[in-house]
């Protein structure tokens, strides 16, 4: 009889720890997160919006971004804020839309005509610049960047 007790006691010990090994598995974790502001210089007036996208490293770069948010452009310089990043590797594309039209207008060839920035101040050739290039680190502390739009 001690042994079929045992061998109970056991089984429940085993299935209690299986339990509790499951449901951590089930419980949601957060990665430790962090905010970043970004100041955006050389906005020449006062007239639309600055549009502004931020990627993560799996995102499929200038396509669906990650995050996104549109600030009344202000001559000189404007500030966004993305709150509780998750740690990792990102980058920015933004413009001025500055007939508040919603889309980055462009000239027959597609080179655009509205002012555009990106992240590091990368400029590509012949189209935009790399992830790589314009990418920088959000970890679990805060973090500010500055955007000079040329």
């Amino acid at each position: 009889m001690k042994s079929t007790t045992t061998r109970i006691t056991t089984t429940n010990t085993f299935i209690a720890a299986a339990s509790i090994g499951i449901a951590a598995l089930l419980v949601p974790t957060t990665a430790a997160a962090g905010d970043l502001t970004v100041e955006i210089k050389g906005v020449a007036s006062d007239t639309g919006n600055v549009m502004v996208a931020l990627y993560k490293k799996d995102d499929k770069w200038m396509g669906r971004s990650t995050a996104g948010t549109t600030v009344a452009a202000k001559k000189g310089a404007v500030s966004v804020a993305f709150k509780d990043l998750p740690e990792g590797e990102y980058a920015i594309s933004l413009f001025v839309d500055e007939n508040s039209n919603g889309k980055l207008d462009s000239n027959a060839i597609g080179i655009p005509i509205e002012p555009y920035a990106f992240s590091n101040d990368a400029s590509g050739n012949f189209g935009p610049p790399t992830f790589e290039q314009a990418k920088f680190v959000v970890g679990k502390d805060s973090k500010s960047i500055v955007i000079n739009i040329k």
